[in-house]
């Protein structure tokens, strides 16, 4: 998918597809919109339907009645005239009843008097629940609609008794009508091809079916089906599978005017009711296509003149300069827009990449021309190094030597005076040695030849102290030496690092006091913390300093004592402090005067390989 929308034009098209989509949805939107609409209208249909056939209902029942009510007073009934009757009722229903199932005249004692051929007529009265009634009564009795069981019809019986003078019963007249004047009256509707137009009674049964009706008459409604689920509500609308097992709306309503409520159900197939609902979206969806699709293709051929090739022409000038060309330029025109601020932007960049480098350049060339002059320093400092090791040292040997043969063969003719200059001389030469020999120490440190190695620091101290055993006898000092690490180091530079701290740890102690040396590791298991340093910690319990001092003490020449109470020439921590610099590390000091020292060496176990490849 990303590499689908990577360039320009089809991001264009991807965000004119992506504005259509609320023109999709409204149209997906209007559509279920007319559908619905569609829908209502069905409902309004089986409504007006049904009001039409129960106002043709009523006028049937109304024509039985007012035909019962004449043939009720007729002098042939009354008296029970079997011939005159049977002419009478054959007329009637060839002329006039065609939806008269049932036609006859019966006694109170269940005999037909007179009926017209051909129509049925119940065998047997006893179990007609119908003609019980209607001989109690004296009034017209009407039956619900239901399914006759000897003809299988469905019908509406209306019963009349006929009355003598004295108002007594003497006869029953009775009338079936056929509901079959409902499928003509669904002929007649005009209905959709593949709609049904059903009559249902209050248990579920079908009385009418159009079309189909021999198929379905008498059919009961399984609860299971659409339809079924439908009628237990008795009224409503739905979509579902028909009885003709086509998808359909499904609109059930009551039709009055009966003894026992039916209903009437309305199932037309949902390809016709939405058809025109769906004629229209599909045409709507076609136009909306064919328009993105015109739009789509416009922004390919204008978005390739408008954007695309501007962009590319970035890209060229990025390329360009990413290989190194930064005298490249975009050339596009700032005046306007985004892609205008943009060749701006990248102009302005290509001509600060281009400044830099001729700085670069510029810095380079200096940078060079000071590592050589630098290098010349050096060389001019090892060629002093050189000159301090033999031509400075030979005149202060000389000295020495002269004074010694002064002091030794002229002694006796000196006063006092001379023998003062004699020594004084010898001292200063001597000192002036001291101070060469530490310079010369100091210049080494700086130019460092020998490979970094595994270095035992419990080893290098131990030999350390066996150097300074004359020293510590004389100061009668007590060095503790704890666990201590190995590390990658200058042996050599190493152990001058740790005669420099036991060192001064013995030179600096209290008067008349024998110095205490303790040297041990910052962490109970010698171990690296977790940047990789050791941390080695040389005490002592001397003189002790002042810590605003403390930067003071590891300059070159420095000195907190006066030379006359103590020795030396204040170059021992400074080339501490260089050797430990020169192995990545950092060397401090807690003290208070009086109180002792404590000398804090931190030292990487391991170098690493770019630092060794610099040194």
């Amino acid at each position: 998918m990303g590499r689908l929308f990577s360039s320009l034009r089809s991001r264009l098209i991807l965000i004119v597809f992506l504005t259509s989509i609320p023109a999709i949805l409204f149209l997906i939107q209007s559509g279920n919109y007319q559908r619905k609409q569609a829908m209502l209208a069905a409902q309004d249909e089986v409504v007006h339907l049904t009001r039409v056939a129960s106002t043709m209902q009523a006028t049937l029942v109304d024509s039985v009645k007012g035909v019962l009510l004449t043939l009720g007073h007729f002098p042939t009934f009354q008296a029970q005239d079997t011939r005159g009757c049977q002419a009478i009722l054959s007329e009637m229903v060839d002329e006039h009843f065609e939806y008269y199932a049932s036609f006859y005249v019966a006694d109170l004692e269940g005999r037909i008097l007179c009926s017209p051929p051909e129509k049925h007529v119940p065998p047997d009265f006893h179990t007609c629940q119908h003609y019980s009634n209607l001989i109690k009564a004296t009034d017209f009795v009407i039956s619900g609609y239901h399914i006759c069981e000897y003809s299988g019809k469905s019908v509406l019986s209306i019963g009349y008794p006929v009355l003598n003078n004295s108002g007594q019963p003497v006869l029953v007249i009775n009338v079936s009508l056929d509901l079959e004047w409902f499928y003509d009256f669904a002929v007649q509707a005009d209905l959709p091809p593949g709609a049904e137009l059903i009559v249902i009674d209050d248990q579920g049964v079908i009385l009418s079916h159009y079309p189909d009706n021999e198929k379905w008459g008498g059919y009961t409604l399984p609860k299971s089906s659409t339809l079924g689920a439908l009628f237990e509500q008795k009224e409503g609308r739905t979509i579902g599978v028909g009885l003709n097992g086509e998808e359909s709306i499904l609109v059930i309503s009551s039709l009055e005017g009966a003894s026992k409520k039916i209903y009437v159900a309305l199932s037309m197939p949902t390809e016709v009711v939405f058809a025109e609902a769906n004629q229209n979206m599909k045409r709507s969806l076609v136009i909306l296509l064919l328009v993105m699709g015109f739009v789509m293709g416009l922004m390919w051929l204008l978005g390739d003149s408008l954007i695309v090739k501007q962009a590319q022409i970035l890209v060229n000038a990025t390329q360009k300069l990413a290989r190194g060309d930064l005298n490249t330029r975009s050339g596009l025109d700032y005046a306007h827009g985004e892609l205008g601020q943009l060749a701006l932007s990248f102009d302005s960049m290509a001509q600060q990449l281009a400044d830099r480098e001729t700085e670069r350049e510029n810095n380079l060339k200096a940078l060079n021309d000071y590592a050589t002059s630098l290098e010349h320093s050096n060389q001019e400092l090892r060629d002093f190094s050189n000159i301090a090791s033999h031509d400075l040292q030979e005149p202060l040997r000389k000295i020495q030597t002269f004074g010694e043969l002064l002091q030794d063969r002229y002694q006796d003719q000196l006063d006092e005076r001379g023998k003062n200059y004699i020594q004084r001389m010898r001292d200063a030469a001597s000192r002036m040695q001291n101070l060469i020999s530490e310079l010369l120490s100091f210049s080494r440190v700086t130019n460092r030849t020998t490979p970094f190695k595994e270095v035992n620091l419990s080893q290098v101290t131990k030999q350390v102290i066996n150097d300074l055993d004359w020293q510590i006898e004389q100061n009668q000092a007590v060095i503790n030496v704890s666990k201590l690490p190995t590390l990658e180091a200058d042996p050599i530079q190493i152990n001058q690092l740790m005669q420099n701290l036991i060192g001064n740890a013995i030179k600096f102690h209290k008067p008349g006091h024998p110095p205490t040396v303790r040297i041990y590791c910052g962490n109970p298991d010698c171990e690296p913390d977790e940047n990789g340093m050791l941390d080695i910690r040389v005490e002592d319990d001397g003189l002790g300093f002042d810590e605003k001092y403390l930067e003071r003490i590891f300059q070159p020449f420095q000195r907190l004592h006066p030379r006359e109470s103590i020795e030396g020439t204040g170059m021992g921590l400074a080339i501490c402090r260089k050797i430990v610099d020169q192995h990545g590390g950092t060397i401090t000091a807690q003290s208070k005067p009086n109180k002792g020292t404590t000398f804090i060496v931190r030292l990487p176990k391991i170098q690493p390989s770019e630092r060794l490849e610099n040194l």
